[in-house]
């Protein structure tokens, strides 16, 4: 059964078995100051909150160690290893700015790169999505990682694909930056590639005539009474080349747009899928975002793993797979039915058997606060909470609506009043209009009494808001999810409306395959 993870993708890699896969293609985060792990929702101030993710942190540092350690006794982490330490030399042990950021990434990108490795078939391959911040650090990892005995030509290397495209670009004093990088590796030699073709620049030009080499030069072969020999059927094109200019940008109107910040056209992802897979075969994205790469190998009829870190991708992937796709009983795909989903909790058992696993605690927090709209913070340095939100409220002072913000936490234990009191002052340091307390057990009636004491707030309809409120998981929201919103009273819309994704996008770009 096709399947989505959510979660940590080195961990779900990791209990995965060696050589099932036979593609992989997936957009792994640029390390350009955008974030991966979050979908915004239009909010500028929650885009603000997820930069400067890759630091020289505890969490780099302890990366590290985690891959000298597998190196004992693993040629491919040793070569890793190996790889980073020359890094380590070029980017100056450097633990703050742009090459501490840098260290950092390879840190987190290297040990996913040797497990992606490692769960290719022989004849499988690699399609990392890049841009150029990254993509020669990221180039010299994979050729450790995948040719770790020739000392000449990698013979895994198989392309650098340009993908270019023209979007909107404000002036600058640079050349304007209208292409990303797709690194394609192969395990072995003998990978799977069915040699897609593309037109000839001169259509007519070869459709009709037939060329050859004639004293060194190419020209157009002539019979004997002088006239130009016709071909004898159209021809198919030319294998394709490693610059993709015929592939759009998303354009902000376009309908295959769902609004994720770091979406991909799907025939960008198909055009890699139909080149290095045949259909029945298992396609794996461990950076899946909103689903462009398991939308497309639906489409092309492969099977397909996603993983995403964070549970708020669910949402666009499922409107977009139920919107696009059918099952055999011609009825919209379902999760749960059509496709098995691993760490997103569906009743309380669910619920109880993700908090009990140390390593999953904040995929928990994440699908909580994001069932109420808000967005996850990081899982260390997060300040006190776990998400969040905005509202813009009316400042009678500059005759202007200001963002305010709303924050939430989440507490898988028996709460206390020191939490909430904690919470409270958190809310106060944030600058936080309003706050979610989360939890699992029963609140008491010293917690309600803090509520009572924080007082509401008032927004220009006259309307009151409590500025503590508490949510007790319980099975009423898995029997019934609006449950929550008559619970807890929040003054923004919740679920932001998508718009239906179309079953063929108008684009036509699939039959460019």
């Amino acid at each position: 059964m096709n399947k989505l993870y959510f979660g940590d993708n080195l961990e779900i890699m990791r209990e995965m078995e060696s050589g099932h896969v036979d593609l992989i293609c997936t957009d792994p985060p640029f390390n350009s100051g955008r974030t991966y792990d979050a979908f915004f929702r239009e909010s500028k101030a929650q885009e603000k909150a997820f930069t400067d993710i890759w630091q020289w942190d505890t969490e780099a540092i302890d990366a590290r160690q985690d891959i000298r350690d597998r190196a004992e006794a693993d040629d491919t982490y040793k070569a890793l290893d190996m790889c980073l330490k020359g890094y380590d030399f070029v980017l100056q042990n450097a633990v703050k700015g742009n090459k501490g950021s840098m260290r950092a990434y390879l840190a987190f990108m290297g040990p996913r790169l040797a497990e992606m490795h490692r769960l290719l078939k022989n004849t499988g391959s690699l399609y990392l999505h890049c841009d150029p911040t990254a993509s020669h650090y990221l180039k010299g990892v994979m050729d450790a990682i995948w040719d770790q005995v020739n000392r000449g030509k990698n013979p895994y290397f198989r392309n650098e694909i340009i993908w270019h495209y023209k979007r909107w670009s404000a002036a600058s004093n640079h050349f304007q930056r209208m292409h990303d990088t797709i690194l394609y590796y192969s395990k072995t030699k003998a990978c799977l590639f069915t040699k897609p073709l593309q037109p000839y620049s001169d259509e007519k030009y070869v459709e009709d005539t037939v060329r050859g080499i004639v004293d060194g030069k190419l020209v157009r072969l002539k019979n004997k009474e002088g006239a130009y020999v016709k071909r004898k059927q159209r021809s198919k094109g030319v294998l394709m080349h490693d610059v993709w200019h015929d592939i759009n940008f998303i354009a902000p109107t376009a309908k295959e747009r769902l609004g994720y910040p770091t979406q991909k056209p799907i025939a960008l992802y198909a055009r890699m899928i139909a080149a290095s897979s045949r259909e029945g075969m298992l396609v794996m994205d461990p950076f899946c975002g909103c689903g462009t790469t398991i939308d497309a190998a639906e489409t092309l009829n492969r099977h397909w793993i996603g993983i995403d870190l964070t549970i708020i991708a669910l949402d666009p992937i499922s409107k977009r797979m139920g919107d696009r796709h059918t099952n055999s009983a011609n009825e919209p795909l379902v999760p749960h039915k059509d496709y098995e989903i691993v760490g997103y909790p569906t009743n309380m058992q669910e619920v109880y058997k993700l908090v009990r696993d140390e390593k999953r605690q904040h995929d928990f927090a994440n699908w909580a606060v994001t069932r109420l709209g808000m967005v996850p913070t990081r899982n260390v340095g997060d300040g006190g909470k776990d998400g969040i939100g905005t509202v813009s409220l009316w400042n009678p002072e500059t005759a202007k609506k200001t963002a305010k913000r709303i924050i939430a936490e989440v507490k898988t234990g028996k709460p206390t009043l020191s939490q909430v009191r904690a919470f409270c002052h958190t809310m106060r340091e944030q600058n936080a209009i309003a706050g979610v307390f989360i939890t699992l057990e029963l609140v008491t009636k010293g917690m309600l009494q803090i509520a009572a004491d924080m007082g509401d707030f008032q927004l220009e309809n006259s309307k009151r808001y409590p500025r503590l409120q508490f949510w007790q998981i319980s099975d009423a929201f898995f029997e019934n999810p609006s449950f929550l919103r008559d619970t807890i009273r929040l003054p923004y819309n919740w679920i932001i409306p998508r718009k239906k994704s179309e079953r063929h996008f108008d684009n036509e770009q699939l039959g460019l395959l």
